[in-house]
């Protein structure tokens, strides 16, 4: 969390398997045709039926808890421009190069197919008797998935994460029998019981995003950067898959159980409630002083911040500094718009008073109009409008000289 609200995560359901119905599932491809192609070498177009590939999977919806067989429509070809529309979605996929995230769906390709010989497309009805049969596997996952504190997301444990293993294993077209816990993916909660030095003093004041960064650290390299904890769990450090799993939850916990039931708050949050601890008027010297004056005033409302450093603070400032050279920018082209506007208005009176100017006079020698009811009019004084119509005199005469 990098805010005062916390956020409870949604319970995981119980696992139901849920059966399709032949009008959700496409027909089987057409051996026939599949064969007829292939005998051809190449010579006859290739019909769809060729192409359906690994279309069957088998599919796990972590906030409902359905688990079914699911098939993709061989029959529409694969539009590449909407593959982000597809179902399953294709972050959901059953290959994880790393165990940090938890997708809202979870998908596995079973490994059947017309040349498949030891496991051709499985019919409806295999199908969903295939879902039945690997759905304790699925609870398993369900069940040991490790809720993140302070978010609505899960994280991978090692019991979860096997189980995934497990039911990508049953998928093969050899369908291996399940292997259980993998002991070389280790919870972390087991690594800081055999090696507590792990722990970091930081942890408990990171913020959301760097706690998530320490957990993909701890994930890639916890197990080869730390050799004490494969050497006190008795593993092979460097087995396929061995890593560090649970990172994220065990993390975003220890900073909860850190505060001690106070509310987190990221810097950056806080120095905005607070705008006098930092001002586009902070100097760099006041700047180094921030994160004290923050983590005080905090201190005395309660609050837990995090992320709270120099350059946090800096950041901050950056930000009021650009807020004031935006208002500059608006009002230097308002000053812009006003003055070009002052200048065309001017342009325009003069025309007119010149205009006024040219009118005869009246009968009785009086101006048609006079310097104090243009004046009135131009919005400016008596004497200004008396002074433009000297300089127009003054101008007539001169050109009445010359042509003289």
């Amino acid at each position: 969390m990098t805010n005062t609200q916390e956020i409870t995560p949604v319970p995981l359901p119980q696992l139901t398997v849920r059966e399709l119905t032949a009008d959700q599932v496409p027909p089987l491809p057409d051996p026939v045709k599949y064969k007829a192609y292939f005998d051809a070498e190449g010579r006859l177009p290739a019909p769809q039926d060729v192409q359906a590939g690994h279309y069957q999977k088998l599919v796990l919806d972590v906030r409902n808890g359905e688990f079914y067989f699911f098939c993709d429509d061989w029959r529409i070809p694969e539009d590449p421009d909407r593959r982000e529309d597809r179902f399953p979605p294709v972050e959901g996929i059953w290959a994880p190069f790393h165990w940090l995230r938890v997708p809202d769906v979870i998908w596995w390709t079973i490994d059947s197919g017309i040349p498949v010989a030891e496991r051709p497309y499985l019919t409806l009805e295999e199908g969903n008797a295939f879902a039945r049969k690997v759905a304790p596997l699925a609870e398993a996952l369900l069940l040991n998935l490790l809720p993140v504190p302070g978010t609505n997301t899960y994280d991978w444990s090692a019991e979860a994460a096997s189980a995934g293993m497990d039911i990508k294993a049953a998928c093969d077209r050899h369908q291996h029998p399940p292997q259980g816990r993998r002991p070389e993916l280790v919870n972390m909660a087991e690594a800081v019981s055999v090696h507590p030095e792990l722990v970091q003093d930081r942890w408990a004041t990171l913020d959301d995003e760097q706690l998530d960064e320490e957990a993909e650290h701890l994930n890639r390299c916890g197990l080869s950067h730390n050799p004490a904890i494969a050497e006190g769990l008795g593993i092979d450090p460097k087995a396929r898959h061995a890593s560090l799993v649970g990172t994220r939850a065990w993390l975003h916990e220890h900073r909860r159980q850190a505060a001690a039931g106070r509310p987190l708050q990221s810097a950056a949050a806080y120095l905005t409630a607070h705008p006098a601890l930092v001002t586009a008027d902070t100097t760099n010297a006041e700047l180094e002083t921030v994160p004290e004056k923050a983590a005080a005033a905090a201190a005395a409302e309660g609050i837990v911040l995090l992320s709270n450093t120099t350059y946090v603070a800096r950041t901050h400032r950056e930000k009021r500094r650009q807020e004031v050279l935006d208002e500059l920018a608006t009002y230097g082209e308002a000053r812009a718009t006003a003055e070009a506007a002052v200048k065309s208005s001017r342009a325009a009176v003069y025309a007119r008073l010149y205009r006024a100017f040219a009118w005869e006079e009246r009968s009785d020698g009086r101006p048609a109009v006079s310097d104090t009811d243009l004046g009135k009019l131009a919005k400016v004084s008596r004497q200004a409008v008396g002074k433009l119509r000297e300089q127009l005199d003054e101008s007539a005469a001169e050109e009445a000289t010359t042509d003289a």
